[in-house]
Formats: C-alpha cells, structure tokens, sequence
C-alpha cells in the first residue's frame, strides 16, 4: 500500500515508481503499556532511547505518570526560548 501511495504522490523523476514492498522486522523485548492513553508516552520515549542509542528499559505502567510529567515540564522549560526565537 505504501508504494502505491508513493507511486501517486511523488512525481516520477524525484523517485523511480516501485513495486516492492517494505520490509520490516519486530522486536522483541519491547516494554508493553496496559493503560491505552499511555502509547504517546512509551511511543515518545521509545524514540528518544533509539536516536540516542540506549536501552529501552525502566518504562513501566507503574512509572509512566512520573515520566509523562517530566516530559511535560521539559516541553515547559523549551517554550521561552522558541517564544524568545520566534517573537510570539
């Protein structure tokens, strides 16, 4: 499905039409959330630990609020410098 949006989307001589599916692998060990309003904050986490390249481990149902308020205020503490940037 993918490709084909691809396909239609992306004019042809900035990407050669294809076919071919995408592959994909799926890990395993991966910390699993029960509460469903809590995937923004695994999904979130999750990508940090994968771009810095460190373990996935410690994430929890049992400590998703402690990190879901530190997450919090660190969007807080970022706001007066793109404020400052953007001159809102």
């Amino acid at each position: 499905m993918i490709p084909a949006l691809l396909n239609e989307v992306i004019p042809p001589e900035i990407r050669k039409p294809s076919g071919k599916q995408f592959s994909f692998r799926r890990r395993k060990g991966i910390p699993q959330n029960e509460n469903p309003g809590d995937c923004g904050v695994y999904s979130a986490k999750y990508a940090e630990c994968l771009a810095l390249g460190v373990v996935f481990e410690g994430l929890s149902d049992r400590n998703v609020q402690a990190l879901r308020l530190k997450m919090a205020a660190e969007i807080y503490d970022e706001v007066p410098d793109l404020y400052a940037q953007f001159n809102f």
